[in-house]
């Protein structure tokens, strides 16, 4: 065992699994450190594409806010028109009512003055 070739293969075992170890090491920092930036450059696209997907479905909202709007002002409208139709119905109603009246009473007179032949 006092050979010195045998000592200089033992370090020169040792070195080279020394030496490979740290390649091994460094080789694996290496591969995470390009996974995270794979991982990074994908994260970032993501970042985009959600704020793209963000953006649009705001300017979706704001137009479907825009249109409920428009739509209660002309519910509104609608309904300012309707509730004066019904107003005038009701008012015609009374008016049809006391012509009614009116008539029924006129019929039913004793003083009703007799109509002529032929009118």
């Amino acid at each position: 065992m006092s050979d010195p070739s045998v000592l200089a293969a033992i370090v020169a075992g040792l070195a080279a699994v020394v030496g490979a170890w740290f390649a091994y090491r460094a080789s694996t920092k290496a591969n995470q450190l390009a996974d995270r930036k794979v991982d990074m450059e994908a994260y970032d696209r993501n970042i985009v594409y959600y704020e793209k997907l963000i953006a649009n479905l705001e300017k979706d909202v704001e137009r479907f806010r825009t249109s409920v709007d428009r739509v209660n002002a002309q519910l509104a409208q609608e309904q300012d028109v309707s509730n004066a139709l019904r107003n005038q119905v009701r008012t015609m109603q009374a008016q049809l009512d006391l012509l009614e009246r009116t008539l029924n009473e006129y019929r039913t007179s004793p003083a009703r003055p007799q109509m002529m032949e032929g009118q």
